[in-house]
């Protein structure tokens, strides 16, 4: 008996001794965490608003971890060659992906070649919420959505108006494909590998219209004849910069039209709880900074307030379901 009692005092010695040389190693992971850089993925070429929301985060989130962030712009494929890029990566948080639905959602529903699924990605944090504007080029002879309707139905037969947007499947695509069963007219849409091409073809007269995120430098740039502005997609969260444009809402064919996008920071799902919730506590320091601020405000978008980890998530799997309605809604047919 005496020798029993003795095996199992061995035997108990033994595990806790184990335990004492595991639990440093376990929480190692998380207390080491960054251990070098951290490259932050946008998924669309430099110079475009989602390179300029990177630009003014970069810095702070680093400063917040004690670690450099550096910016990777990787274009394409409606971002998602630079989701999967993330996604080869280990679960670690070295890559953080800046994106919105727009790269994360609809691609892997809306086209059977992309082989990720939403849920592959966990949102971290949200960062800012972007109105939507209606974009013509110069010499298009409208002033407003019923200008734009009856000549895109006067030309349908003939010579379609043309739109650029960010890929097949993108959000851009979605909407100006239901504007086009709206007014029953068709239109003919040109893909690109990002804004910044899509800005550039508008301006020199290669599309007929677009819409895009708006960012400020669109005011600049339609006071200089490059294009011009004549609806915004949302009447809620309008920017005051943004108050003398009307919205496609309040045109009665177009009444039930509202959209907006809102951008975030994933990481790989089956990051360590522990550095997510580094990162996020990073996150929303980094949007409180001033500077931050008045560069995301300046450029007309609406700032996230904090949330936690679980609230970032909940919201994103909630959006994953209303776009999964929308498609179904739409009848939208994906590629392959």
């Amino acid at each position: 008996m005496k020798t029993n009692q003795y095996q199992r005092r061995i035997l108990l010695s033994a595990l806790l001794c184990s335990a004492a040389f595991l639990t440093p190693s376990i929480s190692s992971a998380s207390d080491t965490y960054p251990s070098g850089p951290i490259t932050m993925m946008v998924p669309y070429p430099a110079g475009g608003p989602s390179d300029s929301v990177a630009r003014a985060l970069n810095g702070p989130i680093g400063q917040a971890l004690g670690a450099q962030v550096v910016v990777e712009n990787v274009g394409g494929a409606t971002g998602s060659i630079a989701a999967n890029k993330v996604l080869q990566a280990k679960p670690n948080g070295s890559y953080i992906f800046q994106g919105t639905a727009n790269e994360l959602i609809l691609p892997p529903l809306t086209n059977s070649a992309i082989r990720f699924q939403p849920e592959q990605f966990q949102n971290v944090h949200p960062l800012t919420t972007t109105n939507l504007v209606f974009l013509v080029k110069q010499d298009l002879p409208v002033k407003n959505i019923d200008d734009f309707v009856k000549l895109a139905q006067e030309r349908a037969s003939t010579t379609p108006l043309t739109y650029g947007t960010v890929g097949v499947g993108s959000l851009y695509h979605l909407i100006t494909e239901r504007i086009s069963k709206t007014i029953n007219a068709t239109l003919i849409h040109a893909p690109y590998r990002g804004t910044a091409p899509v800005m550039q073809d508008l301006t020199g007269g290669q599309i007929d219209f677009a819409i895009q995120g708006f960012s400020k430098s669109m005011i600049d740039m339609e006071k200089d004849g490059r294009y011009r502005i004549i609806a915004v997609l949302s009447a809620i969260d309008k920017p005051e910069i943004l108050k003398d444009y009307p919205s496609i809402s309040s045109y009665p064919q177009f009444k039930d039209f509202d959209y907006r996008t809102g951008s975030s920071y994933f990481v790989k799902t089956g990051t360590p709880d522990e550095i997510i919730k580094k990162l996020n506590k990073a996150i929303a320091q980094a949007l409180q900074d001033p500077n931050a601020i008045k560069l995301l405000e300046g450029d007309g978008k609406v700032v996230a307030t904090p949330k936690t980890p679980e609230e970032a998530e909940k919201g994103y799997l909630e959006e994953i379901a209303m776009y999964k309605k929308i498609i179904a809604a739409t009848g939208f047919k994906g590629t392959n």
